[in-house]
């Protein structure tokens, strides 16, 4: 059975219902009285809960009202999703109510039913909430709408400081999160507003068991460490989340901080790290790019130990000494000639044997690319054997020569790509081209001397894209 909870209606001001509503129009302004050339559609992550079920009745009877008064410039689609985690015996009855809620009130409503792997090493906590992110991205909507306000601020701050965070982690969450697509209408607001917006509209809600269990550290610090500060401090929530508000300032600084020093430290893409650049920084600041850098690659903050392993090894190894330090289970920090790259590890190599048939790029078995471009007296003379001419494609088997110079003995392939300073990981993987059974183009290194084109004649340049 479903655990509702219900308030008996309070003596409510006519106008609070109608102020609630007007923040939460005013914490969407910035987004939704952009110009759009249709409506946005907001995504509600509803769990069934209180603070779900007051943002999305809310936000439906926010877009009620501007559609009766054809306010044309704040329109928006609402729809929601329950995310169903199978954590609870009432899992079933929660997803079921939800749908019933939404189809009241014709909101389009989508159950995500996720598996919860509860020996992923994260914690349940963590992993229901990774999963729940995951279904909630996949979703076809253009924002996606969380019920978070400024109790769950303040206890955020507190979570993290347990854990030891740095800036990052200690910064506040955002209300507008363009880049996560992520809103947060409630974030202003205390508890207590959410309490009384469900007050006048006689809602009901779900009343998940596991909230009063303090084993889980976020209830811990909801149901006895707060209860205990608001007994010296009246104002300790909306004064915590006043604090996230300043670190997140302070992170902010800390972020164009790394793209100055980025400029200078790391290539265009944010794949490379000029090591002799990051030691002329001062300890902060290296820190502080290598997490910009690691972070602009899609990864999470790395922890204290971490980021001094990778610090440590990258500034203070010996040159010919290897750095290969494991970030996650499918990448390394690697160093080679002066910069630092993050390498996929290795993997079973792609067989490669295809015929080359003219195309301007080729996309390789093992994800790289090569890249074919024609000029006069430049390359390849592809066009000296007639219209028979066929190009092979292959893997590196080891143990090739060639000659890139006329009048010199034919050189080693692995002496030519050491000294063509092709990253180790790299060269197991450099694909080869092949005339009949001769090897005739190293793609990023030369030409087979005999078939290089004159200047009168049109050759064949061909670029290898690597992963890294």
């Amino acid at each position: 059975m479903v655990s509702l909870k219900k308030l008996s209606k309070s003596k409510l001001k006519t106008s609070e219902p109608d102020c609630f509503l007007n923040q939460i129009r005013l914490a969407l302004a910035p987004l939704l009285n952009q110009d759009h050339p249709t409506r946005p559609t907001l995504l509600v992550a509803y769990s069934g809960g209180l603070d779900s079920t007051v943002l999305l009745h809310a936000l439906y009877q926010l877009q009620s009202a501007i559609d009766d008064i054809a306010h044309t410039e704040f329109k928006f689609n609402l729809k929601a999703m329950h995310v169903h985690h199978g954590l609870s015996p009432n899992a079933d009855d929660w997803a079921d109510y939800c749908e019933q809620f939404c189809i009241k009130r014709a909101i389009p409503f989508e159950k995500k039913q996720v598996n919860i792997q509860q020996d992923s090493g994260l914690g349940i906590e963590a992993t229901a909430r990774e999963a729940r992110y995951q279904a909630l991205n996949a979703a076809k909507a253009d924002f996606i709408c969380l019920a978070h306000h400024q109790d769950d601020q303040a206890e955020t701050l507190l979570l993290q400081l347990a854990r030891g965070a740095g800036v990052k982690g200690l910064a506040s969450m955002a209300t507008i999160d363009l880049k996560r697509r992520l809103l947060r209408p409630l974030l202003g607001m205390p508890k207590s507003a959410l309490m009384q917006y469900a007050q006048a509209h006689q809602l009901q809600w779900i009343e998940d068991e596991s909230n009063a269990d303090t084993r889980y550290d976020r209830n811990f610090i909801r149901h006895t460490l707060l209860p205990t500060f608001d007994q010296r401090y009246a104002s300790i929530r909306k004064t915590l989340a006043r604090s996230a508000t300043h670190i997140a300032e302070a992170n902010t600084l800390l972020d164009e901080l790394a793209v100055i020093d980025a400029t200078s430290t790391l290539n265009q893409q944010h794949q490379t790290v000029n090591i002799e650049q990051l030691k002329r920084l001062s300890l902060a600041r290296q820190r502080n790019l290598i997490r910009f850098w690691l972070t602009s690659n899609g990864l999470s903050l790395p922890n204290t130990a971490l980021l001094h392993q990778i610090l440590q090894q990258l500034t203070t190894a010996k040159l010919d000494a290897l750095v290969k330090i494991k970030v996650t289970e499918e990448l390394y920090v690697m160093r080679y000639q002066g910069l630092a790259y993050l390498v996929p590890a290795p993997k079973r190599l792609a067989s490669i044997n295809l015929l080359w048939q003219g195309e301007e790029s080729v996309l390789l078995p093992n994800l790289t690319r090569l890249i074919f471009t024609k000029a006069m007296g430049k390359g390849f003379a592809y066009q000296r054997g007639g219209s028979d001419i066929k190009l092979r494609i292959k893997n590196r088997e080891g143990g090739e020569y060639f000659k890139p110079t006329l009048g010199r003995p034919k050189r080693a392939l692995k002496t030519m790509m050491q000294s063509s300073q092709i990253p180790p990981w790299q060269r197991s993987q450099l694909p080869l081209i092949f005339m009949d059974e001769t090897l005739v183009i190293i793609p990023n290194i030369g030409v087979y001397a005999d078939m290089q084109a004159a200047s009168h004649e049109l050759g064949l340049s061909v670029t290898w894209e690597p992963n890294v």
